[in-house]
């Protein structure tokens, strides 16, 4: 399926499955879904907020021969987009849902290099860009 939803137009395929859509984003509507993390980008608590939404809401679909399948965001993307928003969240009184947590997803596998078993917004290997917050 060709990705044409506008919030997500940064994401760096054009090809997505609607196929279960995920548990995560299945249990709330896709528009609330995207909506929770415009909120948060507008907060700016993570560079990479939208993209970490948008490849949850619509996963990378990836072929091999028959086999196909979908890429979720990696388990590290998840942590820094955590770490990020949290604390803007808490000030207003919310937590990173528990729907988010990242101990769901998958750890990029350092030696497999053939096979991306997630999605990150750091693909090239050891160019690892750490966004600190300003303190206020």
């Amino acid at each position: 399926i060709n990705i044409t939803n506008s919030q997500c137009q940064m994401l760096p395929y054009n090809y997505t499955t609607l196929t279960s859509v995920l548990s995560i984003v299945k249990s709330i509507e896709m528009e609330k879904f995207l909506k929770f993390f415009s909120y948060l980008s507008r907060l700016s608590c993570y560079q990479h907020i939208m993209l970490f939404g948008c490849s949850l809401a619509l996963p990378e679909c990836i072929s091999d021969g028959d086999d196909s399948r979908v890429l979720l965001p990696c388990r590290t993307f998840c942590e820094a987009a955590k770490e990020g928003c949290e604390p803007v969240l808490g000030m207003v009184n919310a937590s990173w849902p528990e729907f988010l947590k990242c101990s769901q997803f998958h750890s990029q596998t350092e030696n497999d290099t053939t096979a991306r078993v997630c999605f990150s917004p750091h693909q090239e290997k050891g160019k690892q860009c750490i966004i600190h917050p300003l303190e206020t």
